[in-house]
């Protein structure tokens, strides 16, 4: 009877620990992909080329760009790296009423959502037609020109912060064009239809 009793612990001891490995190995994949879609958005976001600025009213004999101009500047071939890892976040962020509660609390996650995890290059699907690669740390130490002498941007991702339901998300994103010419900005982000959209971008650090 004893015997009995402790099988039946065991077996079902094994059970709940199967369980809970499948579930966090389901977790661990969701969470992933939904990641890699993100990173997606924010390449075909961010990685676009500067758009010319509407001409000054002094030049009012100058047109602004037609829609099918900026399509076509939008869509230039860029050369793109991308920093190896997902960075720390070491930012304090204050509560902003414009923002709602939860993405306030996404925010405030996220220097508890750090790793070290490698980025992996092959995971991001884009529409554009960039070309992507990982930076060489090392160069960008020896030479402080390497980015602008070699690449149009480079990109530099923080890991995500997201709601319980995965449907909300927040994350931070570096974009850097060479020595002082960059900005950083916190990125809100909505699962809509099972697609992910930028709600809200609030740039936060310019050099």
């Amino acid at each position: 009877m004893i015997l009995e009793t402790v099988i039946n612990m065991k077996s079902t001891f094994l059970i709940l620990f199967c369980s809970f490995f499948i579930f966090g190995c389901n977790d661990k994949q969701v969470k992933e992909k939904n990641t890699y879609q993100i990173l997606s958005l924010l390449i075909d976001e961010f990685g676009k080329p500067i758009i010319p600025p509407p001409p000054p009213k002094e030049l009012s004999h100058l047109k602004p760009l037609t829609d099918n101009q900026i399509d076509s500047i939008i869509n230039q071939k860029q050369e793109i790296c991308i920093f190896p890892i997902f960075r720390r976040n070491n930012n304090n962020f204050n509560y902003k009423k414009e923002y709602d509660e939860e993405f306030n609390k996404l925010v405030s996650d996220l220097k508890n959502s750090y790793t070290v995890e490698k980025i992996d290059i092959s995971k991001i699907k884009i529409d554009r037609p960039y070309q992507l690669s990982i930076v060489d740390t090392m160069k960008m130490r020896e030479n402080r020109r390497y980015i602008e002498k070699n690449f149009d941007k480079l990109l530099s991702f923080y890991n995500v912060s997201y709601n319980k339901k995965g449907t909300k998300a927040v994350t931070i994103i570096g974009v850097g064009m060479g020595p002082l010419n960059g900005y950083t900005s916190l990125v809100f982000l909505e699962k809509i239809n099972g697609i992910w959209k930028i709600k809200n971008i609030d740039t936060f650090s310019i050099s």
